[in-house]
């Protein structure tokens, strides 16, 4: 049975698209609409979002978990240097496992678009080559057909 966590967590991953209209609503530095505008989140923004939302921090977190996987958020990671707090204030720095981390998930999502790819390309059929003709007259063939007839009444 799953824990009351992982079922809250569950829960916030399936209510992100809902979630994220009210954070941006809330925090729009934080959480933009613009890909190229976004910014690393600072480390304790989590525990922010749910004193002030009034959420769980299991639920929060799953909120936040897509948000932090999509390939803008990982690029972001990867490109800035400084984290920004809920406000867009610069918060701490980004630290070199963060951009290790955002790295590999930017290689998933890669390796999983090739196999997407991959798996939709149209496959190539070659036809199989035409059955060669007989060579052998219709009176040869007959002779094998009573041969092996006469060899089953034996």
């Amino acid at each position: 049975m799953a824990s009351t966590y992982q079922i809250e967590r569950d829960r916030g991953k399936k209510e992100f698209r809902h979630q994220l209209t009210v954070l941006r609503e809330k925090w729009p530095l934080a959480f933009p609409v613009k890909d190229q505008d976004i910014r690393p989140l600072a480390i304790g923004a989590a525990g922010e979002i749910a004193a002030a939302m009034g959420w769980s921090l299991p639920y929060t977190l799953g909120v936040l978990f897509a948000w932090k996987m999509a390939p803008a958020y990982c690029r972001a990671v990867f490109c800035y240097d400084q984290r920004v707090a809920l406000d867009g204030l610069p918060a701490e720095t980004v630290d070199a496992e963060a951009k290790d981390l955002a790295t590999k998930q930017l290689a998933r999502l890669a390796a999983r678009t090739a196999a997407k790819k991959k798996a939709a390309a149209p496959t190539v059929v070659t036809p199989k080559p035409a059955p060669v003709p007989s060579t052998r007259t219709p009176e040869q063939l007959r002779a094998r057909v009573r041969a092996s007839l006469s060899r089953r009444r034996a």
